[in-house]
């Protein structure tokens, strides 16, 4: 099917260079008609049959906003989190975030990842002791069972928090491929008022993003192309972050925070009286 025919048939073909790139990678695949959500209606340009096409002048719109929050993110030196569990983001996105030392999550959402932050710290916390226990000179002295099970509590821990591992603060922002897909972690930023910039397919509730951005989510080209375009912000941008946070995002690991406790109390030290004397 001509997509550039679509367009040109009905409306004036567009000039613009971004909208023009993704056109050429199919992100205008909206679905079927009758999965749109309501408030989804207006970013559809028009049907095919079932299929619904979405419009892409509007999209780069949306587009426009939502990536120059992401330039100020990454001008500040902020966190943002990249989440897209589905098996045609996994690859694309871990890779882009990994190369922009980028906390992400591709495998199943973990409740209470943002809800109930300090469990998941101490998780962190705990998989650090467990690196400097396997990487002591004494770990040589446990059994083989011994050292068996603390490098399989290792590799559980990292498989099940996957690109989480190293994230030590709540991150600023989430940037999530499918709303409907990840309605609980869309959720759990809501409730810690964390910004949400999300590429959500015409069945998914734009009301659930500050910056939704209407487009094909689910094609493994669709988020090659986004993070491409993410990878760009941050090589640009990024260079104007304040040092400290530039160090910390290329580091790529920080220290786990600890717990917060309370100073101990200072206790004046006791003067013994010496026999013999007594008070004026």
């Amino acid at each position: 099917m001509d997509m550039q025919g679509i367009y040109n048939g009905s409306q004036e073909s567009t000039t613009n260079a971004l909208v023009q790139e993704m056109l050429d990678q199919g992100l205008q695949w909206g679905g079927k008609r009758s999965f749109v959500y309501p408030k989804m209606k207006k970013y559809v340009f028009t049907y095919k049959g079932e299929l619904a096409v979405i419009n892409l002048e509007k999209s780069f719109e949306l587009w426009t906003k939502a990536f120059e929050f992401l330039k100020k993110l990454a001008s500040e030196g902020k966190t943002v989190l990249f989440l897209g569990t589905q098996p045609a983001a996994r690859e694309s996105l871990a890779q882009a975030a990994k190369e922009i030392s980028a906390p992400y999550m591709t495998r199943r959402w973990l409740g209470g990842t943002l809800t109930n932050f300090q469990t998941f710290r101490a998780r962190m916390q705990h998989l650090k002791e467990l690196e400097e226990k396997a990487a002591s000179p004494d770990f040589a002295n446990y059994t083989k069972k011994e050292q068996g099970d603390v490098q399989h509590e290792i590799d559980d821990i990292k498989e099940k928090f996957d690109g989480l591992v190293g994230m030590n603060a709540m991150p600023d922002a989430l940037f999530v491929f499918c709303g409907k897909r990840h309605r609980v972690a869309l959720a759990e930023a809501e409730r810690k008022n964390i910004p949400v910039v999300g590429i959500f397919g015409l069945e998914d509730n734009p009301d659930k993003a500050a910056y939704p951005i209407a487009l094909n989510d689910t094609s493994r080209r669709s988020v090659q192309f986004v993070m491409q375009k993410v990878k760009e912000i941050y090589e640009t941008y990024r260079a104007a972050a304040p040092q400290q946070e530039k160090e910390k995002i290329e580091s790529g690991k920080t220290e786990i925070a600890t717990e917060d406790k309370k100073p101990a109390r200072r206790v004046a030290p006791r003067v013994r009286q010496a026999k013999g004397t007594g008070t004026a």
